[in-house]
């Protein structure tokens, strides 16, 4: 019986029946460059499809280009590890102590001469150890290898990788060597269909753990249906058709609008609009007030008056400590509305009729629809001094290029007399004193992306990043 399978394409409608087949994991993909990934990206309403079916998860990471050796080099390791991490722990939920795998789908040819492994796959494992090692928020996760046996052997003599799984093309460099070293994890074979599923079926080695992980939603409590609350959130609150911003908006509730809580699930509350004790909904439970009208922001926003202007750099940016702002609360959502898909698309249908010709010169309005549907109040804008000038006003404090966080608003300046912000985005991850993954209206995809604060990559340097 075949226990572990790995598919290219969503698969929730058939994950009863892949149980009942006796598929104990699915082996799904994250992704974060293509349109065509979007599809063959696992998504969080299907991870907990395949949970609820008592299904296990396997994840392997696959750029568009996986099956081509020139597009593996240490940068694009950063950036992948950088991204399958951000988008496990944020958009999925995956466990600490899980692995992810990240694919070589080419026979590398490891010949002198060519040596594509030392050149290419070693270099791309090292970036991708270096976005793994920086890690701010606690949560670590295995890294491994999907490829030929000559890349998993090498892979693991030079200590990047803990688990291997071997493909199923026995014509590539190292296959029978490594096979019968059976330090394999995994080992993959040929392609079959299983529920009307076409998959890819695998088995375990001897004794082997292959990395994966039950999807386990938070523990859910009960909450006294007598007790209303309201909606304390300034441009209305969205409410969704299960408990994280991957799920469909079913509506908007606007501001003081009351509510029957009916349970909470990690950061989300189950509500009743009607009185009947019947769930209409998730929302998020961080606005929510149990007094109508009264916000629950820590602090009023702080003005440093016009005194400000005159000094040469902002006290945060001089060595003095900083004192947090009123949206400093916020901040966490706002790192989840700019890292998920959900989040991102929500952002792009608000910016999009403030701007003509969006996401063309739209950084300010993306920005702004993040800061708003996170309730940082501030008004749509178009124009990115305006809006680097309207945060700051706000309490956000200048902090130095390099000293970055997730959270953080990145300012750069273009080099026009005189001189004006002409890009702001949102910090997702540093991954080290240069490099991040960010969100604003540059990229194609729904999803964050790389930029170097320098200007390495071709952008504008960023100045000086804001932080609440």
């Amino acid at each position: 019986m075949i226990r572990i399978i790995d598919v290219s394409y969503p698969c929730e409608r058939y994950a009863l029946g892949l149980s009942r087949a006796g598929v104990e994991t699915v082996i799904r993909y994250y992704s974060r460059d293509s349109v065509p990934s979007a599809a063959k990206r696992l998504h969080l309403p299907e991870a907990v499809a395949l949970a609820a079916a008592g299904l296990r998860i396997g994840i392997v990471y696959e750029g568009r280009r996986g099956n081509d050796i020139d597009y593996f080099d240490h940068g694009v390791g950063v950036d992948d590890g950088a991204y399958a991490r951000m988008y496990a722990q944020h958009t999925i939920g995956q466990p600490a102590g899980s692995t992810i795998y990240f694919g070589i789908d080419t026979d590398a040819d490891p010949r002198k001469g060519k040596d594509e492994i030392n050149k290419r796959v070693v270099p791309y494992f090292e970036g991708i150890a270096k976005a793994f090692a920086r890690n701010s928020d606690g949560l670590d996760y295995v890294v491994g290898v999907y490829g030929s046996g000559a890349v998993c052997q090498a892979l693991l003599d030079a200590g990047l990788v803990k688990m291997t799984w071997l493909a199923q093309s026995t014509g590539w460099a190292g296959y029978q060597k490594f096979l019968a070293s059976r330090q394999w994890n995994m080992l993959q074979a040929m392609d079959t269909v299983i529920a009307g599923v076409k998959c890819d079926p695998n088995t375990a080695g001897p004794g082997k753990d292959i990395g994966d992980f039950m999807l386990v939603p938070s523990t859910a409590s009960t909450v006294e249906s007598s007790e209303l609350k309201y909606v304390n959130a300034r441009y209305g609150l969205r409410l969704r058709a299960g408990p994280g911003v991957d799920f469909d908006v079913l509506s908007l509730l606007p501001y003081g609008t009351a509510v029957h809580p009916l349970g909470t699930s990690g950061e989300w509350t189950s509500v009743d609009l009607q009185g009947d004790s019947a769930a209409d909904g998730y929302v998020s439970t961080g606005f929510l007030s149990s007094v109508r009208g009264v916000t629950t922001h820590l602090a009023a926003p702080v003005s440093l008056g016009t005194a400000s202007v005159a000094l040469t750099a902002p006290l945060s940016m001089m060595g003095a400590p900083h004192v947090p702002s009123g949206d400093a609360v916020r901040i966490p959502t706002l790192i989840q509305n700019g890292s998920t898909e959900a989040g991102i698309a929500a952002a792009r249908v608000e910016a999009k009729p403030a701007v003509k010709g969006y996401p063309k010169n739209g950084c300010a309005a993306h920005l702004s629809a993040l800061l708003r549907q996170s309730s940082i109040d501030v008004p749509m804008t178009v124009g990115a001094g305006k809006l680097a000038t309207a945060i700051e006003k706000r309490g956000w404090m200048r902090i130095k290029a390099g000293d970055q966080q997730p959270g953080d608003v990145g300012v750069a300046y273009g080099n026009t007399d005189p001189p004006g912000a002409d890009h702001v985005y949102l910090v997702i991850e540093a991954i080290d004193d240069d490099r991040m993954m960010i969100a604003d209206n540059q990229n194609t995809a729904n999803v964050p992306h790389a930029r170097s604060a320098r200007g390495r990559d071709g952008k504008t340097g960023t100045d000086y990043f804001l932080r609440a």
